[in-house]
């Protein structure tokens, strides 16, 4: 930050930016609507609203994505080096069981089309979580 006083600085000019200017999906260049979290065309898992990967429960298709990149890097990118595909193949494998347990619910709540019905189905699933995380942590510490 320069030295000196703050008022003196120079203001940003936001005037080329149009009024009706709408965010693309960086990997389909399609408009968007602003206030879309992912875009409704290529299931890309980057957001278009940049707040998105801090919204709790909306984040997770955010930091989750990697997996589904690697998957795809295993089964059709052939090109890669060998070390890059090993690489990839274990970690896939390594986290398949967090994919299946909470990313497959997830994936098969997100298409209910019933907003109430899948409001009630996303609590009950973070209630059942939340008891089979317990009963796994009171497991460990009764066994050990």
């Amino acid at each position: 930050m320069p030295a000196g006083n703050i008022r003196e600085l120079e203001r940003v000019d936001d005037e080329f930016i149009p009024a009706d200017a709408l965010p693309l999906c960086s990997k389909c260049l399609k408009p968007c609507n602003p206030l879309q979290n992912y875009c409704d065309n290529c299931d890309s898992n980057d957001v278009i609203n940049p707040l998105a990967s801090y919204i709790p429960l909306v984040r997770i298709r955010f930091r989750c994505g990697f997996c589904g990149d690697m998957w795809r890097k295993v089964l059709y990118d052939k090109e890669g080096s060998i070390i890059i595909w090993s690489l990839c193949l274990f970690m896939t494998i390594a986290f398949a069981p967090i994919l299946i347990i909470v990313g497959l619910p997830l994936f098969l709540i997100e298409k209910i089309e019933n907003p109430e019905l899948q409001r009630t189905v996303e609590t009950v699933f973070y209630i059942l979580l939340v008891l089979l995380l317990i009963l796994y942590f009171m497991l460990g510490y009764l066994l050990f």
